[in-house]
């Protein structure tokens, strides 16, 4: 017997890294954070996770989801994290926040002669606009917005879409007017010579918030998120976390990872 508990111990002493793949949803589009170039994956948000992961013995597993359905797979069981998570009351039931890993910073981004009435997001649910938003299904943008797109009358206003592709294809077809974004994603938009980007602009600031690797808590125990964010503040500690994201900056704009701050069930 004692000979057999001597062989268990040992096999689980030589399990190899690669039993620990934690299920991450993604989508394409998302640049600088998620970026698909064949069938490979890069950013931001998948270079800080893998080398999260590599602290860990963890790798990642890539699965295409829109964001909504993602949030669905977690309550499932079927992902295990998903990234540029913020926190809020309800999704806590379901996530472990590590890191924040980045300050997100959204703009209504459009056609300055559509929103010529518009200088701060109070005013739209005063007075309305008559310009047509897009906004991705089931993010999370604030206090103040959740108000107005539970406005019925304001809330015509609004197109919801399923994933960020999208909502930049929308926009750049003439199809709305203006999107929430995230400030340094339509940097980056700016970047890319083939979009007609020229006549949109960031019109003013509609909602910043710390975003989070989200990890699931039904598929993570507690020690493991506790060692998530263990690992997540030696790697800040250690400038691990600057150096990935000094390949990510732009002359318009400098990205940089806030304090460690990670949120974990009681």
């Amino acid at each position: 017997m004692k000979l057999l508990l001597v062989a268990i111990f040992a096999a689980v002493l030589t399990v190899p890294a690669s039993a620990c793949t934690w299920r991450m949803g993604i989508e394409t589009s998302f640049a600088p954070y998620i970026m698909q170039q064949g069938d490979s994956w890069r950013g931001l948000n998948v270079d800080l996770l893998a080398r999260l992961g590599q602290e860990v013995g963890c790798q990642l597993e890539f699965i295409h989801s829109p964001w909504l359905r993602s949030l669905k797979l977690i309550e499932q069981g079927e992902l295990d994290v998903l990234s540029h998570l913020s926190y809020n009351q309800e999704r806590s039931a379901d996530f472990a926040f590590i890191g924040p890993h980045q300050l997100e910073i959204i703009y209504l981004v459009g056609l300055p002669q559509v929103f010529t009435d518009l200088t701060h997001i109070g005013q739209l649910k005063q007075h309305g606009t008559s310009g047509i938003i897009a906004l991705l299904n089931g993010a999370y943008y604030g206090d103040e917005l959740d108000s107005i797109l539970h406005d019925a009358k304001n809330r015509t206003r609004f197109v919801f879409i399923r994933g960020n592709e999208d909502k930049q294809a929308l926009l750049l077809n003439g199809r709305v007017h203006g999107v929430l974004e995230d400030i340094a994603a339509y940097h980056y938009w700016k970047t890319r010579s083939e979009l007609p980007t020229a006549g949109y602009q960031p019109l003013f600031e509609v909602h910043r918030s710390a975003v989070y690797f989200g990890f699931n808590r039904h598929t993570l125990s507690a020690a493991q998120l506790q060692q998530l964010a263990l690992a997540w503040q030696r790697l800040y500690d250690n400038g691990s976390l600057a150096a990935i994201v000094s390949s990510y900056q732009l002359d318009e704009l400098r990205i940089a990872v806030p304090q460690p701050a990670s949120l974990l069930p009681d």
